[in-house]
């Protein structure tokens, strides 16, 4: 049996290694006005099937540990059972009163998906080091591939790394405007620059902690230089959210690391080290860098002035519909209902994922949600077990709860909801060995 939870660990952190890449099969596009749609498309993607294997090898090995022993229950985790419980009714409602139901359900399989892949690492056990160098050199590729895009200033084509050609001429991509010049943002093989600078954000907070609990020196100098490559391949996304995010998570982690001498010195150096890389970035290109501070060239305007209409739009679907919302998945679905004349592009969620989830699902859906993520945290700060590893893990979920105020992806993507459900399990998981 040990071999098969074995088998189940690697396979998983292949699973994790794989989540950027978006290959995926299309069974039904969706139009808005003759025009694409990416949020009414549905897709399958190639790590779901990979997950569905890990599923089922997972159910098989723990029905077999079942008739071993006898199974223990206690009322804190009935009590976290029945919040889950009533959290998925709350989504079934919401998929049933939805305007599209067919869109709805389809996220809901997503959301099934990510308390799945929560319940087996937990559950399982998965080595919380493994965990992370999975992240970790998935971001070292990502970075990679975003560093080239940043120079050659294209991003190819590549349908087996579900990579769509962009290009900076081309109006709607994500650019930096310089004058005449419009400098591309790095993708890596994600399908937006804010997405991909999220998960390098995860990555460098996971290089920290990582570096805290090893004791090998070579493995550490390896680790640091993988560090600079990786924010480096952030700094090429000229995100601002994760700029942000990655600040805000470092203060975080100096934070609640401070009875840890060792951790707490780790996230000093690093902190440092972004310091001197980010000045030495800005030094290289500082157009690019002032642009994006001050916004104040035409794009930037665009952007800003699209924000403030998607908070207003948010404000007015919430007036409406705020106890039960309008449907998982069916933000931009009623977008379009109000005002069918726009182009498809034009029907974008609220970035800002809170105001997103409290609008497709109503106060009750957004409580619902915060206080089952509130009950684990709460168990957690009961236990006082503060390891390196739920530390970092702590750190993680902060910079996501950052990211959240900024964007809607970890809501409204796949990759986004099953990057949550790692990083939620993050404080659940231990390293069952030093490497």
């Amino acid at each position: 049996m040990q071999k098969f939870s074995k088998t189940i660990e690697w396979l998983l952190c292949t699973f994790i290694f794989l989540l950027p890449f978006q290959t995926r099969w299309i069974y039904k596009q969706g139009f808005l006005n003759n025009e694409k749609w990416e949020y009414g498309t549905l897709s399958l993607y190639a790590t779901e099937m990979l997950f569905g294997i890990i599923l089922i090898l997972s159910l098989i090995f723990f029905i077999s540990k079942l008739t071993k022993q006898s199974l223990r229950w206690s009322a804190v985790k009935g009590r976290r059972l029945v919040s889950l419980v009533l959290l998925v009714l709350l989504v079934s409602l919401s998929c049933a009163l939805a305007v599209n139901p067919e869109i709805a359900l389809y996220k809901f399989t997503h959301l099934i998906l990510a308390a799945a892949l929560f319940a087996v690492i937990v559950v399982m056990k998965i080595d919380w080091q493994k965990i992370s160098w999975a992240i970790i050199i998935s971001g070292l590729f990502q970075a990679g591939i975003a560093i080239q895009q940043f120079a050659s200033q294209k991003v190819l084509a590549n349908k087996w790394f579900g990579m769509a050609e962009q290009n900076p001429e081309t109006l709607g991509v994500p650019v930096v405007q310089l004058e005449n010049l419009r400098w591309l943002r790095s993708f890596g093989t994600l399908p937006h620059p804010n997405i991909l600078a999220g998960f390098l954000v995860i990555g460098l907070i996971l290089i920290i902690g990582l570096i805290a609990s090893l004791k090998q020196k070579k493995l550490q100098k390896i680790l640091r230089l993988i560090f600079v490559i990786n924010f480096i391949g952030l700094l090429t996304t000229l995100s601002r959210a994760a700029i942000i995010t990655l600040v805000v998570s470092i203060i975080v982690f100096a934070f609640i690391s401070r009875k840890d001498k060792i951790l707490n010195k780790t996230v000093t150096k690093f902190s440092l080290i972004v310091f001197f890389i980010l000045i030495i970035f800005t030094v290289s290109f500082p157009e690019l860098i002032l642009t994006r501070t001050l916004g104040n060239n035409r794009v930037e305007n665009i952007s800003n002035v699209t924000r403030v209409e998607q908070y207003k739009e948010a404000g007015s679907i919430l007036k409406d519909n705020w106890l039960i919302g309008v449907g998982l998945g069916n933000y931009t679905t009623h977008l379009y209902n109000q005002d069918s004349t726009k182009s498809a592009w034009d029907y974008q969620p609220v970035h800002n994922t809170y105001l997103l989830i409290f609008a497709e699902l109503g106060i009750v859906g957004l409580a619902a949600g915060l206080f089952f993520i509130g009950y684990l945290l709460f168990y957690l700060f009961k236990s006082e077990n503060w390891s390196t590893e739920r530390l970092t893990g702590l750190a993680c979920l902060a910079g996501l709860a950052s990211l959240a105020f900024f964007d809607h992806y970890l809501w409204s993507f796949y990759f986004g909801i099953i990057l949550f459900a790692i990083v939620l399990s993050l404080i659940k998981t231990n390293n069952s060995k030093n490497v």
